[in-house]
């Protein structure tokens, strides 16, 4: 029965780690998670004496940033700016009231960030605001983590009470040890309560093996499990293995030789008793040396053990992430196409939502516009033409001193329902005539 209640905490665990890898693919060092917000708001948000990022909400962002492994920055402007900055996509995440964002496009963290009192007088509640849903489901996860572990109650306490604020390395080193001793009191609350509570589970166990069945059966899932006296590893739920099963070294020998080290490695802690839990990234061959099929597998790997405390059993829980990672390449292909696309010297382009809102454009429509371009859709097309046009406009604005002719390309984007989802504009210069 034990097992049941480890299989069920792995695929819980399986299912976050697939979650967040998701984000961590979207949001990169490369391209960081980009948040804005007011830039004058003390104590929530402002930027302080070094022209740096603070306040409360900074650092609570910055806490569940970090818990998420997103890389992020701030861009922190009067409240008009900011506002445009998100509604125009050069933001990815607002910190702000929900009164602007009932557009279905949007999602609002079910979590209260904190309550504001505006200029007018009138209290709002601000709220994470993304139009990224994984984002806000991850965020109002990681919040929830923060009350329970009362990491939020200490940053608040820092900031409202004027001599207890500690310096950003001591949080750091807080927020760490929490970590460790919250993973450590999970571990041991689980091992307590399965010696304490197996045979009263034992009588329930029809029930929960099915319950467990359903949920693995809702996606790729597999359990293994490994018996270490018996040094062989058999199906727990799913059909990776043969039936009956096959000793370890025959599993080992189907992982890619290049992550079989470090997944002996990694096992030979456990079956020591030196780690209990380790998180499994792995190729996987269910082929044949001459004809291999590599599946690639996420989860974990926990060590369970017998009434005298030693190591018995290693659990696996997978999930078959196989033409998940397919899809990615495929989507960064796609990628790099148009990033090779968009970069092209010769020629200035710029990308519309259905709305005629800027969502992109190359250095060289930067360069011909003078960063007047999320203003020339407007100047040329309306986001209910739907047909493709050729038209020619003359951009007169001395203020950025700019007098010339431009020949614009607009062309319709569908998507798979037929609808119109972005406009691509393509534009030429041309000389002003006399």
């Amino acid at each position: 029965m034990k097992r049941y209640i480890t299989a069920t905490l792995l695929l819980l665990a399986v299912v976050l780690q697939t979650a967040a890898q998701a984000l961590t693919d979207r949001y990169t060092r490369q391209r960081p998670l980009v948040i804005t917000c007011h830039w004058d708001t003390p104590p929530y948000e402002f930027l302080n004496d070094d022209g740096l990022p603070a306040g409360i909400n900074v650092e609570i962002v910055e806490y569940v940033m970090n818990r998420l492994d997103i890389p992020c920055i701030f861009i922190m402007k009067d409240w008009g700016i900011a506002k445009n900055i998100f509604q125009t996509g050069e933001a990815d995440l607002i910190l702000s009231d929900d009164r602007s964002f009932h557009d279905a496009s949007y999602r609002v963290s079910k979590e209260v960030l904190n309550y504001q009192r505006s200029r007018d007088g009138a209290v709002s509640e601000v709220h994470f605001i993304s139009r990224d849903r994984q984002l806000i489901d991850q965020i109002d996860d990681q919040y929830q983590r923060m009350k329970q572990n009362g990491e939020l109650a200490n940053i608040m306490d820092r900031w409202q009470k004027p001599g207890q604020r500690q310096t950003s390395s001591t949080s750091i080193i807080l927020s760490i040890a929490g970590a460790i001793l919250l993973f450590t009191a999970i571990l041991y609350l689980f091992d307590f309560l399965s010696k304490r509570y197996v045979e009263k589970i034992t009588r329930y166990s029809t029930d929960l093996n099915g319950m467990i069945t359903k949920a693995l059966h809702m996606g790729s899932y597999d359990v293994m499990v490994y018996d270490i006296a018996k040094n062989h590893v058999s199906n727990q739920y799913g059909t990776i293995l043969p039936k009956e099963g096959c000793p370890l070294e025959e599993y080992v020998q189907r992982i890619h030789h290049d992550q079989r080290e470090e997944f002996t490695h990694k096992l030979k802690s456990l079956v020591e008793g030196r780690e209990r839990h380790f998180e499994l990234n792995k190729r996987w061959n269910k082929g044949t040396d001459l004809s291999p099929h590599y599946l690639n597998f996420q989860g974990h790997a926990i060590c369970e053990l017998d009434n005298n405390g030693q190591p018995a059993y290693i659990i696996n829980a997978v999930n078959d992430v196989t033409r998940e990672r397919q899809i990615y390449e495929a989507t960064r292909d796609i990628e790099h196409k148009y990033e090779t696309i968009l970069n092209d010297p010769f020629v200035a382009m710029s990308f519309y939502d259905s709305r005629g809102i800027l969502i992109d454009h190359n250095e060289a429509m930067k360069n011909l516009l003078h960063g007047i371009d999320s203003s020339l859709f407007k100047e040329i097309s309306r986001p209910q033409d739907r047909k493709d046009m050729r038209v020619t406009r003359h951009l007169y604005y001395p203020e950025y001193g700019i007098d010339k002719y431009i020949e614009c390309h607009i062309k319709a984007l569908y998507n798979a329902k037929g609808e119109v989802a972005n406009f691509l504009v393509t534009t030429n210069e041309q000389k002003v005539t006399s």
